[in-house]
C-alpha cells in the first residue's frame, strides 16, 4: 500500500513498504493531483511486481523501476542542459506558495539576470567552473554600482550566495551533479559600513568641510540616528504635513519599537494586545523558511497612537489598510498582498513628506529602527531585551547597532578619569 506524504515545503512524497523497508520518494510536485496520480501508478507497479508480471532486475533502482513502469533499472542521470537565462524561472516555478517573501523573490531575480548576462544567458550549469565564477567577481567589480561608486564587494558576495542557493535547487532536482564551484574564490577589498552618527555630529562635519562631494554627504546621512527629542519632533512633523493618515502612526510604531518596514507593512490589528500593552511582530528573516514571531512591549504613546489609528480604520485586518489612492499596480511582483500598504508605498510617502524640510536627508524608515536601538542602549536598556525586540541573533549585528550617544559615552569615560 502506497500513501502520501506532505513535506513542510508543500512537496509530496510517495512512502510504501517493500520486503519490509519502508521507502519514499519525492514527487517534486505540490499539486494534490499530481501526486496522486504518481502514488497510483507506484502502487499499481507493486502490485504488478507481488503478482509476478513485472520482474524487478537484479542491483535495479527499485523506486526509479516502479515509477517508470519497469522501464528504468537505475536513478536518472542529471541531464546537464539547464542553462542559466532559465534557472530562476523554473525555480520559481518550483516554490509552494508563499515559501518567499516577494521581495525577496525580485531581488533573487535581479541577481541572477546579473549573473545570466556576465556568464551567458545559455551557459549550462554543468560547464560552470571556479574559473568562471572567478571572472564574474572581476567583472562585476568593475561595473558601476550605486551613487557613482563600483559595485560594493558585499552585493557581489550575496549576488554569489544566491547563485549557490539556486545551484543546491538545481542539483537537488538532478539538473546537476556537482557541488557549487565557489572553493578559494577571491573577492575585493571589503570596506566596514560608516559608524553611526548623530544629527549633530553629520552636521558639524558637513559645515567644517570634512566632507565633500555630494555622493560622500549622502554617505554619511545614511549612518543618521536621532535622539528621542529629535524623534518627537520627526513625527510631529510627519503628523502635521502626511497627506496618508496612515503614515503618522506607521512612523510612531517604528520608532518606538524597532520594527522594520515591512514587518510593519504586514502587522494585523489582532496583533495589538491594548490589555497586556504588547505588540506582536511577525518575521520572515530570523528563522529560514518559517514565518517566527517576536513581542515588543507598547509604550503608552504608542499604544495611544495606535488605538485612536485603529478607531478611525474600524474592522480591518491589517493595521495599515491600502488606501485606494495608495495602489500601484506597477509593483505587484513586490506586494504580498493588496489588503495593506507595501513597503516602496511607504517610502515614498515617506520621502515625500519629508523633502523639502530639516529631515529631507533622512535615508528611509531603516533611521527608525537605528535610533530605536541606540536610544535603548543609551538608556542601558538590558542586550538581552534589546536583542528580543528587534531581532538580532549574531553579534555581527549587535556591533553593527551598538552605537550609544556621544554624551552617554563622556559620561562613562568620566566616571574613570574624572
Amino acid at each position: 500500500m502506497a500513501w502520501l506524504e506532505q513535506q513542510k515545503s508543500g512537496i509530496y512524497l510517495v512512502c510504501f513498504r517493500y520486503a519490509g523497508a519502508r521507502l519514499k520518494r519525492s514527487t517534486k510536485t505540490n499539486e494534490a493531483n499530481k501526486a496522486e496520480g504518481i502514488r497510483l501508478r507506484i502502487q499499481e507497479n507493486i502490485e504488478l511486481v507481488e503478482r509476478g508480471r513485472l520482474e524487478v532486475p537484479p542491483g535495479a533502482d527499485l523506486m526509479s523501476f516502479l515509477v517508470s513502469d519497469g522501464r528504468l533499472s537505475g536513478k536518472p542521470q542529471p541531464t546537464g542542459q539547464m542553462q542559466l537565462g532559465c534557472i530562476y524561472d523554473k525555480y520559481r516555478e518550483s516554490l509552494p506558495r508563499d515559501s518567499h517573501a516577494p521581495e525577496s523573490l525580485r531581488i533573487t531575480k535581479v541577481h541572477m539576470r546579473h549573473v545570466a548576462r556576465i556568464l551567458g544567458q545559455n551557459t549550462r550549469l554543468v560547464t560552470i567552473t571556479a574559473g568562471d565564477l572567478q571572472r564574474y567577481i572581476s567583472k562585476r567589480s568593475e561595473e558601476d554600482g550605486h551613487r557613482g561608486k563600483k559595485v560594493s564587494t558585499g552585493t557581489i558576495r550575496k549576488e554569489m550566495a544566491t547563485f549557490r542557493t539556486l545551484w543546491r535547487w538545481a542539483k537537488r532536482f538532478d539538473h546537476v551533479s556537482s557541488d557549487f564551484p565557489n572553493q578559494g574564490l577571491h573577492y575585493p577589498l571589503q570596506t566596514e559600513a560608516s559608524p553611526f552618527l548623530t544629527l549633530e555630529e553629520i552636521q558639524r562635519r558637513i559645515d567644517r568641510g570634512m566632507v565633500t562631494g555630494k555622493i560622500s554627504q549622502l554617505e554619511l546621512w545614511d549612518s543618521l540616528y536621532l535622539s528621542t527629542k529629535e524623534l518627537d519632533e520627526l513625527l510631529t512633523y510627519v503628523k502635521q504635513n502626511s497627506t496618508y493618515g496612515f503614515l503618522y502612526p506607521m512612523t510612531v510604531l517604528a520608532s518606538h519599537t524597532g520594527a522594520r518596514r515591512s514587518e510593519i507593512c504586514r502587522s494585523r490589528t489582532e496583533d495589538i494586545d491594548f490589555e497586556s500593552d504588547i505588540l506582536m511582530i511577525r518575521e520572515k528573516k530570523r528563522i529560514r523558511g518559517k514565518q517566527s514571531f517576536r513581542h515588543v512591549p507598547l509604550s503608552p504613546f504608542l499604544k495611544e497612537t495606535l488605538r485612536q489609528w485603529c478607531k478611525q480604520c474600524g474592522n480591518t485586518s491589517y493595521t495599515f489598510p491600502l488606501d485606494h489612492r495608495v495602489r500601484r499596480s506597477r509593483n505587484a511582483e513586490r506586494r504580498e498582498n493588496w489588503e495593506s500598504v507595501a513597503p516602496d508605498e511607504a517610502s515614498d510617502h515617506l520621502d515625500a513628506v519629508l523633502s523639502g524640510s530639516k529631515w529631507k536627508h533622512i535615508r528611509g524608515w531603516h533611521v527608525f529602527r537605528h535610533s530605536f536601538i541606540s536610544n535603548c542602549a543609551s538608556a542601558a536598556v538590558d542586550q538581552r531585551m534589546i536583542d528580543a525586540w528587534v531581532g538580532h541573533q549574531t553579534e555581527e549585528m549587535r556591533r553593527r547597532y551598538r552605537h550609544l550617544f556621544p554624551s552617554s559615552q563622556r559620561r562613562e569615560l568620566a566616571k574613570v578619569f574624572g
